[in-house]
């Protein structure tokens, strides 16, 4: 299971919550990957974590657009390269053994999440808070 810790925090209350709840979905998927539960089962909480990272990812970057983040364009790049690869991993997860797929998809997601949140995500929190310091 994944521990939520303080030091994930980027700064920005909405978005340490859609984070935290990544991160609670990641561990739906442990539980249902480790309880050995029907693929179907499996299936539905890969399906809910692609819909909440897409959301995720289109109010982090209507949030970067509504701030005139400058980065914007190479953070959405980033975010649609992720997204093609989670789906190229769900393909992979209908095709054939879901369990170990899908403890593919997860290892992918968590190295990839934690590694966008602590850099990338905090270069718009600090852009943010900066360009709050000045007004």
């Amino acid at each position: 299971m994944l521990a939520w810790e303080n030091g994930y925090k980027i700064g920005h209350d909405d978005m340490d919550a859609q984070h935290l709840i990544l991160f609670a979905l990641l561990n739906q998927l442990d539980v249902n990957i480790n309880a050995d539960l029907a693929d179907e089962c499996v299936q539905d909480v890969l399906g809910a974590l692609s819909a909440y990272i897409e959301y995720h990812f289109a109010h982090e970057e209507a949030l970067m657009n509504a701030v005139g983040y400058p980065g914007l364009e190479g953070h959405s790049a980033l975010h649609r390269e992720f997204v093609a690869k989670v789906e190229e991993l769900r393909t992979q997860v209908e095709a054939g053994d879901k369990q170990r797929a899908a403890l593919k998809i997860r290892g992918f997601v968590l190295d990839w999440l934690l590694g966008h949140i602590l850099e990338v995500d905090n270069e718009y929190s600090r852009y943010i808070a900066a360009k709050h310091s000045k007004a």
